[in-house]
Formats: C-alpha cells, sequence, structure tokens
C-alpha cells in the first residue's frame, strides 16, 4: 500500500470516528432528553396522582366535621340536662373549629399561589402572642402531651405581622400534635446575631419524619400526611410561603422515633426591654372567656346597636350574645337599615355587605353622608383583602368577618361604645 493510499485510508477513518463520535453525541443528548421527559412524566404522574388524593382527602376532611355539627346541633335540643349539652356544645366547637382550619388553608394557599397574600406590620407584643397561642391549643392538647412555651422574660416588641406569626405558629403545633402521641410540645423564640435577627421554633418528641420525606414536606400535596390521610398537605407549604414573604427562612431537622424541629428566622425589627405594650396590643391580646353579664343594666339606659341583617339565623346569634349589653334594633336590609337610623339614631351599626334591595356598602354611604360619626362595622362573609377595603372605602370604620368568635364581637363593639 502507497503512502497516499495509507493517507487516504486514514482521512476516511477519521471521518469516520468523527460521525460516530458526533452520532454519540447526539446519541447521548437524545438520552438526556428522554430522561427529563421520563422525570417529567413521572412528576407529572405523581403530582395528578397526589392531587387525586388531595381532593379526595378535602372531601373527607370537610364531610366529617359537618357530619358532626350537623348531628350534634340537631340533638342538642334533645338533650335532659346542662351538662349533656354543655358536651355537646364542645364537640360541635371542636369540628367547627376544625373545618375553620381547613377552609381557611384553602383560601390561604389559593391567595399565595396567586401572589395575593400581604404582610401588615404592626408592633407586636411576642410574649402576649405566644402566651395567646398557649390559650388557643391548651385545649386540644391530650393530657399525655405537656405544650411548653420558651421565651425571654424581658419583653421584646417587634414590628411584624402578628396574624401571620400566629398562622405559622399554629401550622407548626397542630402539625406536631398529629405526629405526638406523648412527650411535649415545645414553641417559642430566641434573638440571635446580636439582636439583629429572631429565630422561632416548634419543637415535638412524635414520631419524626424518615430521610426519604424530609425534602418535600414543604411541597404541597406532596406530603407524607397527605399520603397517609393524616391531613391535606397544605400547612407547611403555607407555612414556608409566609416565612419566605417575611424576608425569612424555614428549616426542619427531625429523627424517627426521637422527634421533630421546625425552625424559622426572620430579621428583626423592633426592642427589647424597657418598651410598654401599646394599648391596641394589650386589647387584642386580652381573652374574654365569657358571655355572661352579672347586672343587666336598665334598657333605657342601655347604648342602641342597630343590627343590619337579613340572615334571621345570623340576627338571633348577634341578639344572643348582645342583648344583655346593649338595646338591639333590627334592620333586615339596607333601606331598613337607612331609615331606622335616621328614625331611631343608633349609637352603632353592625352592617351585613349582601342584603337585598340595598347592599351594606350603599346604605353605608347613605348613612355616613348623614351621621358621620356613627361608628359602622362591616359584619360579612366576605372576607379578602379587596371585600375590605371596599368596605373601609364605602365608610365602615371596622370590619369582622364570619363566622366570628363571639368573644371578637364583643371586644370590637366595646371598642367604639364603651370608652
Amino acid at each position: 500500500m502507497s503512502q497516499e493510499e495509507r493517507e487516504l485510508l486514514l482521512q476516511k477513518f477519521a471521518d469516520v470516528s468523527h460521525r460516530l463520535n458526533m452520532a454519540n453525541a447526539k446519541l447521548e443528548e437524545a438520552n438526556k432528553k428522554i430522561k427529563e421527559y421520563e422525570e417529567k412524566a413521572e412528576a407529572a404522574e405523581k403530582a395528578s396522582k397526589m392531587k387525586s388524593l388531595f381532593l379526595a382527602n378535602m372531601s373527607h376532611e370537610i364531610r366529617t366535621p359537618l357530619n358532626a355539627i350537623e348531628g350534634f346541633a340537631r340533638i342538642l335540643v334533645e338533650a335532659d340536662s346542662l351538662q349533656e349539652r354543655m358536651n355537646y356544645m364542645e364537640i360541635i366547637e371542636s369540628n367547627n373549629r376544625r373545618l375553620m382550619t381547613l377552609i381557611n388553608d384553602i383560601l390561604d394557599f389559593s391567595r399565595v399561589e396567586a401572589g395575593e397574600i400581604n404582610i401588615k406590620k404592626t408592633d407586636v407584643d411576642l410574649n402576649a402572642m405566644l402566651k395567646s397561642i398557649k390559650q388557643i391549643f391548651k385545649f386540644r392538647c391530650p393530657e399525655s402531651i405537656n405544650l411548653d412555651c420558651k421565651m425571654p422574660t424581658i419583653a421584646v416588641i417587634m414590628h411584624a405581622d402578628e396574624d401571620k406569626l400566629t398562622q405559622v405558629f399554629s401550622n407548626l403545633i397542630s402539625n406536631a400534635l398529629k405526629h405526638t402521641i406523648r412527650g411535649s410540645i415545645t414553641y417559642g423564640y430566641k434573638l440571635i446575631n446580636d439582636h439583629q435577627d429572631i429565630e422561632f421554633f416548634v419543637s415535638d418528641t412524635g414520631s419524626g419524619i424518615a430521610p426519604e420525606f424530609i425534602d418535600q414536606i414543604f411541597t404541597a400535596y406532596a406530603s407524607k400526611d397527605a399520603e397517609q390521610k393524616m391531613g391535606f398537605g397544605l400547612g407547611l407549604a403555607i407555612c414556608k410561603i409566609i416565612v419566605e414573604k417575611m424576608g425569612g427562612h424555614i428549616n426542619v431537622k427531625s429523627a424517627l422515633n426521637v422527634g421533630t424541629t421546625f425552625t424559622f428566622q426572620l430579621p428583626f425589627h423592633g426592642s427589647v426591654g424597657g418598651v410598654s405594650t401599646s394599648s391596641r396590643t394589650t386589647t387584642s391580646s386580652q381573652m374574654i372567656r365569657t358571655l355572661r353579664v352579672s347586672n343587666r343594666p336598665d334598657s333605657n339606659h342601655m347604648k342602641k346597636v342597630l343590627v343590619a341583617e337579613d340572615e334571621e339565623s345570623n340576627f338571633e346569634l348577634v341578639r344572643i350574645v348582645l342583648q344583655k349589653r346593649y338595646q338591639l334594633i333590627h334592620a333586615h336590609n339596607g333601606i331598613e337599615a337607612v331609615t331606622m337610623n335616621e328614625e331611631d339614631h343608633p349609637d352603632l351599626i353592625l352592617m351585613d355587605i349582601r342584603m337585598p334591595d340595598m347592599n351594606g356598602l350603599d346604605a353605608t354611604r347613605i348613612i355616613k353622608e348623614v351621621n358621620h360619626d356613627t361608628p359602622i362595622i362591616a359584619l360579612s362573609a366576605y372576607a379578602f383583602e379587596e371585600n375590605i377595603r371596599e368596605a373601609k372605602a364605602a365608610g365602615c370604620d371596622d370590619f369582622l368577618a364570619k363566622p366570628f368568635r363571639v368573644e371578637d364581637l364583643i371586644e370590637i363593639i366595646a371598642r367604639y361604645l364603651d370608652k
């Protein structure tokens, strides 16, 4: 073989090798894309499965407390003794809280997914807030679990969103209760990094989290709880979004059969020691636990409250709560509310928003034109941010969402009338 033939053969070999390398590179790229598509398909299939499971769990979670509420509400009237009625009421109240938690989580998650979460910062007394959280959960903790709060003895005031902080704590403590049969749940906070940051924590002695679930517990629809039908898989996802929205981050450490600790850190803006709680914070942190009025005042000296409400059952609830404190008059729609305001001159108005003939917003605008100083509190099941803004723009002085706690109704009215 001549030199020229040898060089030609080598050149052809080099060309074949180059084409083979290119083909291998394309094959590798194709395999990589196939793998990516397979992973995406697997993730989509899992997401579809988890959403189906989520909906099935959601149906169960809604129907279960509703069944108890409806059933025990019906047999409540047939109870023979006060003790029986109190037992039934406790069952109804417990299931009502469970249902409200579910609904709030669904609405919160839909808002945060749509980017509609708003942070409203005020000066928050953290120690008072944590004590309030303990009041919320002390009746939900079984005797086998000790709920312990750890906080500094000195007053700490933080410029933050109290409702969002409470929501994160509530979700984490509720999560701990699901996985802790006995032992303790400890929650609290501490200042770190020379008071530049603050670390909140919730720790339990429960069953712990397996390592394979750690990376996905903050993912909606993909939690261990959802798979095991222990919840609806939204609480931790909401916590993560809220904490990050407030400029912080959340972490978890866990060991099987030992326990789990959630921590979330936020930038600290506030004061430590030497600062008294504002009157607003003090008032909001007080827990009004009774509806009883020992001495009913003379009706002639009672302040008058106009209740604009078209649903008789809702008015009946307000009447039972307030009848020993205030003189009540009832308007069934917005037109009646305007007329009765002119004729009876109430000291305060509770205004439903959605009513026949004339809605509460239009009635509020008319009343405020005539009696600008009469306080009007919107009482509505429409409780999104835009609904609150619309009520305030129409002239409402305050807003209370339905369903409301009777303690909150008493407190918000007292804020305007019992000064």
